[in-house]
């Protein structure tokens, strides 16, 4: 019974995302990344998720800043995509105004660290992290859509970190990105292993 229910939440929840998506003038790949993400929510509801109560540190949501950069004007990634404030992502420039304060960068921000980073890291990851580890995680998940990052999650599900994952992830962006993408995930891993801000 409780499958049947799970089952017909997700389905339900599933269809209205794709009437209200469309609506919206959203592409298919964003409506399917949001319906397996939305998918995923409903499964999670009725799973033990560990980390639930954990948040990003200080130290963390510092580095991701840096990492990220603030850009107050809307900026081409080169690949399709668009970004402005810390790292805020839409692949239609339309949907980001050319310009934004800094308030307005810092409250995008706040968002997008719960809404995105830690809530994918608290969905997938079903383990018990270190606080370090757990800021590595939702740096990496800022940085990727959520079925990205499930492959991370699922690596450190089966106790075998980051590392070969990481490196295999630079070869998921463009040549143009691909060096950035290398340092970041080097910064990632040294503070998943070793505890180290950057």
């Amino acid at each position: 019974m409780r499958d049947d229910v799970l089952i017909a939440a997700a389905l339900l929840a599933a269809a209205y995302i794709v009437m209200s998506r469309q609506q919206d003038g959203v592409g298919w790949d964003g409506i399917s990344e949001t319906v397996l993400t939305t998918f995923d929510e409903v499964a999670g509801a009725f799973t033990d998720q560990p980390l639930q109560d954990m948040n990003t540190s200080q130290n963390g949501i510092d580095m991701l800043k840096a990492r990220e950069r603030l850009r107050l004007t809307r900026y081409s990634l080169g690949d399709g995509g668009y970004t402005w404030g810390y790292g805020h992502f839409d692949t239609n420039p339309n949907a980001l105004p050319e310009t934004i304060t800094r308030d307005q960068a810092e409250a995008i921000f706040a968002d997008d660290l719960v809404s995105r980073g830690e809530k994918w890291v608290k969905l997938y990851v079903n383990v018990p992290v270190s606080q370090q580890q757990f800021d590595a995680l939702v740096s990496i998940a800022f940085n990727m859509s959520p079925r990205s990052f499930k492959k991370f999650a699922d690596q450190v599900n089966a106790g075998n970190g980051i590392d070969a994952i990481a490196d295999q992830s630079v070869s998921w962006v463009s040549a143009n990105l691909q060096n950035g993408i290398r340092n970041r995930r080097d910064d990632e891993k040294r503070l998943f292993n070793e505890g180290i801000y950057a």
